[in-house]
């Protein structure tokens, strides 16, 4: 729960896990600053009514500009830091040069402006990847642990592990200590882009009561945003001195399960899938984190059926439209 004299910077904060974090710190009574280049809060318009929306400080600005970071944690006065924002992969292959500069120095930028504030900032959490390793294959039984090899396949899981690396650095030589987290593939209200939203985009369909189609196949680890929003808010809480990283766990599931949970969840739909598995370990081994911090694995149907069941009364209330099929 929130804790006195604590104000946490969500960066990011208009995306999906930003917004659910920005929700569970409303929802605690948390002091919560968002940070984002972007003015468009539909996400959290999904989470969030007017009221709660209210509680919150927005704060506008682009994270690659050191100066203005540094100035959104002085200002604030910020004693923790979820840094959540980042292009993902389909953008980062678009624009290699821009993804570097958001996903690494932006990175750097929050570090540095931690460092910069003398002490007053106490915990920071931020957001690596399991992009940081390879295809199920690389891994014995197919399951990733938090010591195991990287082996990124794409610029996003490269950048990423430049992330892990640079943290440990900033820990070594100044002090500022951060626990970086390795969520899996993230689905649920708000997930509406990126290389494995295809789960989430066939789920809001199936609230619509139609057809989708999800682009890949095989097994991976799967957590509903909430649940990992959680998790960013618990460890950024923890105050670590040092640099630490931990994947995230959950429950892993082959494509074909996750196909049947939705349709199950909806009536009368269906919904098909590619054979070809993402580059990614089958498993997610989160034990270690899970001995840290009270971390909620909700069961994967029960989080697909709740996720429609929240797309069905969003599509209702007219917040959210189901792309044509």
């Amino acid at each position: 729960m929130a804790g006195e004299h604590e104000r946490m910077l969500v960066t990011g904060a208009a995306g999906c896990i930003g917004a659910w974090a920005v929700h569970e710190l409303v929802n605690q009574g948390a002091q919560a600053v968002a940070f984002d280049v972007s003015e468009d809060h539909h996400r959290l318009r999904l989470l969030l009514d007017d009221d709660q929306m209210g509680r919150v400080t927005f704060r506008q600005g682009d994270l690659r500009d050191q100066q203005t970071v540094e100035d959104v944690v002085a200002e604030e006065h910020i004693t923790h830091v979820v840094h959540l924002a980042a292009l993902q992969v389909p953008f980062c292959v678009a624009d290699p040069v821009l993804g570097s500069q958001v996903n690494v120095t932006g990175t750097v930028n929050v570090l540095e402006a931690a460092r910069r504030a003398g002490g007053t900032v106490r915990g920071i959490a931020y957001a690596s990847s399991i992009a940081v390793f390879g295809p199920a294959e690389l891994y014995e039984g197919g399951v990733a642990r938090d010591d195991s090899p990287m082996a990124p396949a794409t610029l996003y899981g490269s950048y990423k592990v430049a992330n892990e690396w640079t943290a440990a650095v900033y820990a070594a030589d100044w002090g500022v200590g951060s626990v970086g987290l390795r969520p899996s593939v993230i689905y649920g209200p708000g997930r509406d882009q990126g290389l494995t939203s295809d789960p989430t985009k066939a789920m809001l369909a199936t609230a619509a009561g139609r057809d989708s189609h999800i682009a890949f196949g095989g097994a991976t680890t799967y957590q509903h945003a909430q649940d990992a929003a959680a998790c960013f808010i618990a460890t950024a809480r923890l105050e670590r001195g040092t640099a630490h990283v931990y994947n995230i766990g959950g429950p892993s599931a082959p494509i074909d399960e996750v196909a049947a949970a939705i349709d199950a969840a909806g009536s009368g739909t269906t919904t098909t899938f590619a054979d070809t598995p993402l580059p990614l370990p089958a498993h997610i081994d989160g034990s270690n984190l899970d001995q840290l911090i009270d971390v909620k694995h909700r069961p994967l149907t029960e989080g697909i059926a709740e996720s429609v069941d929240h797309f069905a009364r969003l599509l209702r209330a007219g917040l959210i439209e189901a792309s044509p099929p």
